[in-house]
């Protein structure tokens, strides 16, 4: 089903969203979650009661980024501080390009088929939230 179309379902966002809300509240933080597909188009988000207002643009910047460079966002830090600062500064002036963690890919037989992004707690955390909804990604293809 997703090989062939190389992109995420609604039906595995779904999963992925409560896979990842989940672990928010076991964490007891509060967050928006943007799930999309590999062009980085919006398939589902949530807002979480009490999450920041910007958490919502925030987390699909998040998964906007990690979608279109199929790297996780927490990533760039190190990434960045290697660059020229030339090269670093134009980066950081990008609208969209969210270079801090929380934005995971989902990658399927080496190829970004999507890519969660969260927003509202620490980036760690954020992370956390985006690589449990990733891993239910998986585990769902696996058992197809």
């Amino acid at each position: 089903m997703l090989r062939n179309q190389l992109t995420l379902s609604l039906d595995l966002a779904l999963s992925a969203m409560s896979a990842a809300l989940a672990e928010a509240r076991t964490l007891g933080v509060r967050v928006s979650v943007s799930i999309v597909d590999a062009s980085g188009q919006l398939i589902h988000l949530a807002h979480m009661d009490g999450a920041p207002a910007p958490s919502r643009d925030i987390a699909h910047d998040k998964a906007w980024t990690a979608a279109g460079f199929g790297l996780a966002t927490s990533a760039w830090e190190e990434r960045l501080a290697s660059m020229p600062a030339s090269v670093r500064d134009g980066l950081m002036q990008r609208p969209r390009l969210a270079l801090f963690g929380g934005g995971v890919p989902v990658k399927v037989e080496g190829s970004v088929v999507g890519a969660i992004g969260v927003s509202g707690a620490s980036a760690e955390q954020d992370e956390q939230c985006a690589q449990a909804g990733v891993n239910a990604i998986l585990a769902a293809l696996n058992q197809a």
